[in-house]
């Protein structure tokens, strides 16, 4: 092969530099603000309005409405307790996440090995 190289009948042409994989979009929410957004992993997580700091919430975060205060209310003690809202398909065999804000205390209090609770 070295041989057919040097004539010039072999020519190998260059391979593309690889550009990378997708980039994965991550859910950022602003408990001051009550606002989501999707961002890379990479990305600065800074509010773009009130400026203070994002929580990375997990790539299956569903955002609730602004004028929900209740479900903001739970799903930032439900963050602040450790627990993240990744996309994953065994969600559906483990214990959904509660429905109202006055039943996240006895959650917590209930699930302290939860599987998509993050300890530090």
């Amino acid at each position: 092969m070295e041989l057919r190289k040097a004539i010039g009948n072999r020519v190998i042409s260059e391979l593309p530099t690889p550009v990378g994989g997708p980039t994965y979009l991550v859910a950022h929410a602003c408990f001051e603000c009550r606002k989501s957004w999707k961002l890379a992993d990479k990305q600065a997580a800074i509010c773009p309005q009130c400026r203070s700091e994002l929580s990375r919430m997990g790539r299956g975060f569903k955002a609730p409405k602004k004028s929900d205060l209740e479900q903001w209310k739970k799903v930032e003690a439900l963050w602040r307790a450790g627990f993240r809202f990744p996309s994953h398909e065994s969600w559906r065999r483990i214990e959904p996440y509660p429905e109202r804000f006055r039943e996240v205390e006895a959650f917590i209090r209930e699930n302290p090995d939860h599987p998509f609770r993050v300890t530090d």
